[in-house]
């Protein structure tokens, strides 16, 4: 898989060429390192200066699509008049677009017991950090001690195994991470395409992400024929991106490169 910035010259000129870009980002491990715990996750000021100047070019629009809450994510980034999109795609907001799953309540409520039962089953577990996000939950075991992550999976499975045969919800796995969200279709890929429906399709899209869930975006995106899909890792791992950075630290580079266009 080619690296970006080794091809940047190619890239560029396919950029400046398009009417308008549409950049999209995943937040943690994209925008910033993957850190031990979510809430250490912070935005350096540089980055949030360079989404700020970008944004401030009628040439570009920016998104953020992140596993983490509307509200959390919008609060960490803060950039006034991005769109930013929550729980995977399932709450959107930005600049004339408000949108939430229709079943959005329904969700809650679903969530809300899952929540309370892992709470209760994994109240002894060492490590373990469980995060309510409304219409999705993840729990990060990255601080959990290595002896006890088979038990803590054991738990979680036996958990929320009566809802994934009752077809309410699905698990999907990241770094360190367990995501329980909704069954259905609706993913980072999705918002994106609803995105480019309230905006403009006709955009040039560009994604960066670094995890399973990015890959849904990584797909629509390489369907458009014209897009930009863009892993934030190794050359080894698996994805459906064309080109690849090594780090979020790559990432600030070639903000820094847009910028210059």
């Amino acid at each position: 898989m080619p690296h970006l910035l080794y091809l940047w010259p190619q890239v560029s000129q396919k950029l400046r060429q398009a009417g308008r870009v549409l950049l999209v980002f995943d937040y943690d491990g994209t925008l910033t390192p993957i850190v031990d715990r979510p809430d250490l996750a912070l935005l350096a000021a540089e980055t949030r200066a360079l989404l700020a100047a970008l944004n401030r070019d009628d040439r570009f629009l920016l998104g953020i699509i992140s596993g983490r809450s509307l509200d959390d994510v919008r609060g960490k980034v803060g950039v006034d008049g991005l769109v930013y999109a929550g729980n995977h795609g399932l709450d959107i907001n930005g600049p004339g677009l408000d949108f939430i799953h229709p079943a959005a309540d329904e969700l809650r409520e679903t969530q809300g017991r899952v929540y309370t039962r892992l709470l209760e089953m994994l109240a002894d577990a060492p490590g373990v950090i469980l995060e309510d996000k409304g219409l999705t939950l993840s729990l990060h075991y990255r601080l959990t001690p290595e002896e006890h992550i088979g038990n803590v999976e054991e738990l979680f499975g036996a958990t929320v195994a009566p809802f994934l045969l009752e077809g309410q919800l699905r698990v999907s796995r990241g770094k360190k991470v367990l995501e329980v969200r909704p069954a259905g279709p609706w993913n980072k890929g999705t918002a994106i395409t609803k995105i480019k429906e309230t905006y403009g399709r006709s955009a040039v899209t560009v994604f960066f992400g670094d995890d399973v869930t990015d890959e849904d975006g990584f797909a629509v995106v390489q369907d458009e024929g014209d897009g930009i899909a863009v892993l934030v890792g190794p050359a080894g791992q698996p994805t459906q991106a064309m080109y690849r950075v090594d780090s979020p630290e790559e990432v600030v580079d070639t903000l820094k490169l847009l910028a210059q266009l």
